[in-house]
């Protein structure tokens, strides 16, 4: 097997963050570099048989044919369950036991692409737990020699199985009870492969950009961002919908919209879902992070649930799922967790609960989540640092000469100055910082965003 070169090495250890990996293709990631990640994950672990999906980004099939590749000739065999979403590929991986790889770039740019590795069970493969041991074996070059009986590849289709367990998670309506009509953009993403499950829940779809097309012709992959928002807004305004949803490039994440076409915060998502679940598991454990507004929180706390926050970043609030045997878990970026699927992300299992809520209430969406929204969040905003360290450092002193009621570190600074309250934190996948403001009324939070913003630009 050929060596890295020195100058490889720079460039390859740029894909790996700290949760996955993932880069601009073929620069950052490439053919040579998910072949020899491949042989990494296989002889690390001596693994002899593991799972491969990929999306739809027009970089996947080459790099599940070099992933591929990389298994096979390390001696494993590969189930290659083909175009997929992220969710399927963790269903594949724990009920059939297997370890397995993603091929996405999630809801990077389309010119990004990366792996999301999993061990056995869908347990996803952080720094700490993996990802910096197979980075230093291909640094280092340490490879055993090619198998002396190559792996063989089997294709398998898991749609059939993945859909027989999610019906009963979105039963359809009894006694005759009216069709939902929803939007779902699909933003030619992986989301699409969903749409005739939805029609079986009792939902008549007007689907958006439902062709898989990796080069995101229509919006950017990320349904949380304002501007990747305004065709499913602009359809919700202008006909006569229940509510809409949209979903990220591998389907892992949901964004929800009322019947006004206004986007509904993930927190208050997370509060119904704590409202409909946590009567059914008294006591239980729910997780956030330091991004998820107080809504969730809140939420929690009032359904008699127990809060317990993990680490910004999908990978660290499943390690921490597994840890407390959590109920659920919620993301500001729209990820919503279960401990009914694995401990992992399920948009399904999200709309199913969302869509029992709404029948139940029988009221607007925009009325079904009015407890929840009362209060305004910024977006998410990053700015570019030099030095993630040295800039925190800098912004702690900051936030405290502003004189905070109350401040706390975890993942970051959270100061609260009572009518807003703001965090900080060094990005998990990038040279920068995450600022995020919450307040009792929008122009607090975004007066305090904006200040503590203008601080962090002056020192990119």
């Amino acid at each position: 097997m050929r060596a890295v070169t020195s100058d490889q090495t720079a460039t390859f250890t740029a894909a790996f963050k700290e949760a996955d990996i993932r880069g601009v293709y073929p620069t950052e990631i490439n053919d040579e570099l998910t072949y020899l990640i491949a042989r990494a994950f296989v002889e690390r672990s001596g693994y002899k048989k593991i799972v491969v999906g990929r999306d739809m980004r027009a970089s996947s099939p080459a790099l599940r044919d070099a992933f591929v590749q990389g298994a096979t000739d390390a001696g494993a065999q590969v189930l290659d369950i083909g175009l997929t979403t992220t969710p399927m590929l963790y269903f594949a991986s724990a009920t059939r036991k297997l370890p397995g790889v993603m091929i996405t770039a999630s809801h990077s740019p389309k010119d990004h692409n990366g792996l999301k590795l999993v061990s056995v069970g869908a347990v996803p493969l952080t720094e700490r737990t993996g990802l910096g041991d197979i980075c230093r074996r291909i640094v280092r070059s340490r490879f055993l020699p090619d198998a002396k009986r190559r792996g063989v590849v089997q294709v398998k289709d898991i749609n059939p199985a993945f859909m027989r367990f999610m019906r009963p998670h979105l039963a359809p309506p009894r006694g005759g009870a009216a069709m939902l009509r929803v939007v779902v953009d699909c933003g030619n993403g992986m989301g699409s492969l969903l749409l005739p499950i939805l029609g079986d829940a009792g939902l008549m779809v007007t689907p958006l950009f439902p062709e898989l097309d990796g080069t995101f012709p229509h919006r950017g992959s990320n349904p949380t961002v304002p501007k990747n928002q305004k065709a499913i807004s602009t359809t919700l305004k202008t006909g006569d919908y229940d509510f809409g949803i949209a979903f990220d490039g591998d389907a892992d994440r949901i964004a929800f919209f009322d019947e006004r076409g206004r986007y509904i915060n993930s927190a208050a998502i997370g509060a119904l879902l704590t409202e409909r679940l946590l009567p059914l598991h008294p006591k239980a454990v729910c997780v956030g992070t330091v991004l998820t507004a107080r809504a969730y929180k809140e939420a929690v706390v009032a359904h008699g649930g127990r809060f317990v926050r993990a680490r910004v970043g999908h990978s660290y609030v499943k390690e921490a799922m597994r840890a407390q045997s959590a109920l659920i878990g919620c993301e500001h970026s729209g990820h919503f967790f279960f401990r009914d699927f694995f401990g992992v992300d399920s948009v399904l299992m999200t709309l199913g609960i969302v869509m029992a809520a709404y029948r139940t209430a029988g009221v607007a969406f925009s009325a079904l989540v009015s407890p929840y929204t009362t209060r305004y969040q910024t977006e998410d905003l990053m700015v570019a640092v030099a030095d993630r360290q040295a800039a925190m450092t800098v912004l702690g002193k900051y936030l405290q000469t502003l004189k905070p009621k109350v401040m706390t570190e975890f993942d970051g600074y959270q100061a609260d100055y009572g009518e807003a309250w703001v965090v900080v934190k060094p990005s998990v996948t990038e040279l920068a910082i995450n600022i995020i403001a919450e307040g009792e009324t929008k122009a607090a939070a975004r007066m305090l965003r904006d200040q503590v913003l203008a601080q962090a630009r002056s020192l990119a």
